[in-house]
């Protein structure tokens, strides 16, 4: 698939690889060179990974214990 880098080196993916990536507007993505080649990872933020690990549904309160502990 080829797209076009644009002024200011922007390059626009196409709907079909945000979707296989599970990317939306906004998501943070981690870029890295592996042997002459692009790497795009999605990023996962800490409260998700919390989240999904004690099956919590409260978000506020995750995002809140996230914020005040020092060994973030």
């Amino acid at each position: 698939m080829e797209v076009v880098i644009r002024k200011g080196g922007l390059i626009e993916l196409p709907d079909i690889i945000l979707t296989q990536l599970g990317l939306t507007v906004g998501k943070k993505v981690s870029l890295s060179i592996k042997e002459h080649e692009l790497l795009i990872r999605p990023i996962e933020n800490v409260t998700s990974k919390i989240t999904d690990s004690l099956k919590l549904d409260n978000v506020k309160l995750i995002e809140e214990i996230v914020e005040t502990e020092d060994w973030l």
